[in-house]
């Protein structure tokens, strides 16, 4: 067995000789130069050239970091301006070199995972997450990022576990906590979600949105001692205990069929079963702290006001309604704006076969655009008020539906899952600008 001090004794003095002969010195020159090089196209916009330039560098001296970071860095964001111009096959190609070259480096991580979440590639983004969090096992906020990419994939339970296993190691983070209980909320676990929540206001005793959020905990938690579920292949159902099974399996089927209805317009399909809450309609106004012409909501959950002695189908615009905004949400990773929202929302509801029938001009004015639109749904508004924003919404939806069709509008939606604002996302499915895109869908006719 050879002598392993010796060996390696011998394998450092011939790597010290390297270093100083004339050969590796030379290299190492050149190496600094193509790197210089590289930055300098990097400054007039060449990102490929520069890329060519770095690695030149990097093969003459393997040791040059600064040339390799370079390399990482301009690798990183060509992928960047490839995932913008939704050339996603390239972009994850190009952060999968940048993290070859620079593996520590989180941001090129993060840009590789936000990519491979956007194509779905949920095999590789569940790899990614894992990875990153063996990088970062302390990190919280790596760990809520990574709990929110899982979510992005329909991935509940993985997002879940990981928060969960975080909270074990580090139970003192109240973020952590907070975002795990609004997570367990959301999937339905009402008890869990709570037991998360007090541990965070045990943190932080004095934070209003988790004060908040545990009213409305307390609340639902009193009316489902009340309830009865009902499970079908894509909604979980929570319903007053006064209405029969056969009853809620009935609203199940209408939800079933607003899954295929909505999901065939907007190309989308969740994969995991949403939560629907039905709540008497006295019920609904004690836990939720609404204006009186809100007809139901949506926060994640599904949740609408159901009179006595209702039947299943006179729910089915307001079903229709609830749950376009549930698909339009993950669509367009809620970055959908509201006028939009509302618009689509009210298209579905109104189950209308020629929708230029009853496209009017009512409500508007000379100073009317799209972001007064937004801007009037944020400001609380009253009943009257309420109205003519809806019906605005309604219109410019309507208008952009029959001058464009289904197909551009899901892709406007794909375009703001991805960051897009709408603006950037109609000029670049629709060509358009925001500025003429509202002189066709908000103008006088």
């Amino acid at each position: 067995m050879p002598n392993c001090n010796k060996l390696n004794f011998q394998l450092l003095l011939l790597f010290s000789l390297l270093l100083n002969s004339p050969s590796f010195a030379n290299n190492s020159d050149d190496s600094w130069i193509l790197n210089r090089q590289g930055m300098y196209k990097i400054s007039q916009g060449n990102t490929l050239g520069a890329i060519d330039d770095f690695e030149k560098a990097c093969k003459l001296d393997p040791f040059n970091d600064t040339a390799l970071s370079n390399l990482a860095c301009a690798r990183n964001n060509l992928g960047v301006n490839y995932a913008k111009k939704q050339n996603f096959k390239e972009a994850i190609r190009q952060f999968k070199n940048a993290k070859a070259q620079k593996p520590e480096d989180i941001s090129i991580r993060l840009n590789l995972l936000s990519t491979l979440v956007t194509v779905k590639n949920t095999e590789e983004a569940d790899k990614e997450i894992k990875e990153l969090l063996k990088l970062r096992p302390n990190d919280s906020e790596l760990a809520i990022k990574a709990a929110t990419a899982y979510q992005k994939i329909e991935n509940s339970l993985s997002a879940i576990n990981t928060l969960q296993e975080f909270v074990e190691r580090y139970p003192d983070n109240a973020k952590v906590n907070y975002v795990l209980s609004r997570l367990l909320y959301l999937n339905g676990n009402l008890t869990e979600s709570k037991y998360y929540l007090n541990r965070s206001l045990e943190i932080n005793p004095l934070d209003k949105k988790s004060n908040n959020f545990l009213q409305k905990l307390e609340k639902e938690a009193i009316l489902e001692q009340n309830t009865n579920t009902f499970t079908g292949k894509h909604f979980e159902l929570s319903y007053p205990d006064s209405f029969s099974e056969e009853w809620a399996e009935e609203l199940v089927e209408q939800l079933e069929n607003a899954y295929e209805e909505i999901g065939n317009k907007l190309s989308f399909y969740p994969e995991q079963k949403a939560q629907v809450i039905l709540f008497q309609t006295n019920d609904f106004k004690m836990v939720h702290d609404l204006p009186d012409w809100a007809g139901g909501v949506y926060d994640g959950k599904i949740k609408l006001p159901v009179p006595n002695n209702s039947f299943p189908s006179a729910l089915k615009g307001a079903i229709y309604h609830e749950y376009a905004h549930h698909v339009i949400y993950l669509a367009s990773s809620g970055n959908c704006p509201i006028w939009l929202n509302e618009g689509l929302a009210q298209i579905f509801e109104k189950d209308i076969d020629d929708i230029s029938e009853i496209i009017s001009n009512d409500y508007l004015e000379n100073n009317i655009n799209l972001e007064t639109i937004d801007k009037g749904f944020k400001s609380s508004p009253d009943r009257l008020t309420a109205i003519k924003l809806y019906k605005l919404s309604f219109n410019a939806s309507a208008r952009l539906l029959k001058e464009y069709g289904w197909s551009n509008i899901s892709d406007i939606l794909r375009m703001l899952s991805i960051g897009k604002n709408f603006d950037e996302a109609a000029n670049e499915i629709l060509g358009e600008t925001q500025e003429d895109l509202e002189g066709k869908i908000i103008a006088f006719e």
